[in-house]
């Protein structure tokens, strides 16, 4: 994870004098930003105040070039997506203290803290229209990096790092996801374009539902079923990291009901919940390792993962395709 970028206000009002949004009237820091930096702004546009968030991109997207165009495809099929602001000149992106932007309207809303069965409802539907909406599109999305060479890589800086017990299951773990990744019946599942980021604190609901789905910068091609499993890991879980069944249910099947699973994927799913949850757990491992005895870094906690993933080990959860009604 690279430094976060501290503003300076001449800088700042140089690049927002490029968009036509008006004056900048204050600006703070969005505290959920972690691999880029991210902050609000507010302007005064025609004798009224607007809010807006400007990314200062840390890290490329997964999606490299078709980043932007990922969102206007995801807005043109009327998905709760911020559109990306074009400058004075149309580019979408631009330039502060030497690094790329974004700018983007800010989205009503809070992020789930306990979420509701009708909220995970809500985002799997979103997930299934996601899917659906992107899987012709025009330009490539270059595919999802997190493979087997990206799990062995990160392995392999976490030995003598680690407690023996966790260590252990951690590599027993890749060791099983990588297994899984060269199955032959696993390479034909359904691929398309995934967010691959679903988490709570990208995703915004005000009082009329789901408002808004943030950071895309995960986005990339991969296997359908790895977005449900994000979800299900961090949306359908309890302290202990088990999957609840009435809300691992409830997502599976509002998300089927738009986008049907096939027979194979309900089988992989514990799967790649397992798949899903140690890619999570790695990124934030390596981080933290990389981040020893720093006091001015954030990252996310990676027990939280190893939890999950001792869960998933223990006590795989099983989709009953009868459950979804599949023929």
């Amino acid at each position: 994870m690279n430094a976060v970028t501290q503003l300076d206000v001449l800088q700042l009002d140089q690049t927002i004098a490029r968009y036509d949004i008006g004056e900048l009237i204050r600006y703070w820091p969005a505290a959920d930003g972690i691999e880029n930096s991210n902050y609000f702004l507010r302007t005064s546009f025609e004798n009224s105040e607007r809010e807006y968030v400007l990314t200062i991109v840390e890290q490329p997207s997964h999606s490299g070039g078709a980043y932007v165009s990922l969102l206007d495809a995801s807005l043109a099929a009327g998905l709760p997506v911020a559109r990306v602001i074009r400058n004075r000149q149309g580019n979408p992106y631009d330039e502060l203290a030497g690094k790329p932007v974004l700018l983007a309207p800010r989205l009503s809303g809070r992020h789930p803290y306990n979420p509701t069965v009708k909220q995970i409802e809500a985002l799997a539907s979103f997930t299934a229209r996601f899917h659906l909406a992107t899987a012709n599109l025009e330009f490539p999305v270059p595919g999802y990096p997190r493979d087997a060479a990206w799990l062995a890589e990160l392995l392999a800086i976490t030995p003598g790092r680690l407690p023996y017990t966790s260590g252990r299951l951690l590599k027993d773990t890749v060791d099983r996801v990588t297994a899984l990744l060269k199955r032959q019946d696993v390479k034909g599942l359904p691929k398309g374009v995934i967010h691959g980021d679903l988490f709570r604190d990208n995703v915004l609901f005000n009082e009329r539902g789901l408002n808004g789905v943030l950071d895309f910068h995960h986005a990339a091609t991969g296997y359908l079923i790895y977005d449900i499993a994000v979800i299900a890991n961090d949306w359908c879980t309890d302290a202990d990291g088990l999957l609840d069944p009435e809300r691992t249910v409830s997502l599976v099947r509002a998300y089927h009901r738009l986008r049907p699973f096939t027979k194979q994927e309900l089988w992989f799913f514990p799967s790649f919940t397992l798949y899903a949850a140690v890619t999570f757990w790695l990124s934030r491992l390596s981080t933290a390792l990389n981040m020893e005895g720093s006091d001015n870094q954030r990252f996310n906690n990676p027990e939280e993962f190893q939890r999950i993933v001792q869960q998933h080990s223990a006590h795989p959860f099983y989709l009953d395709e009868r459950l979804l009604n599949l023929q």
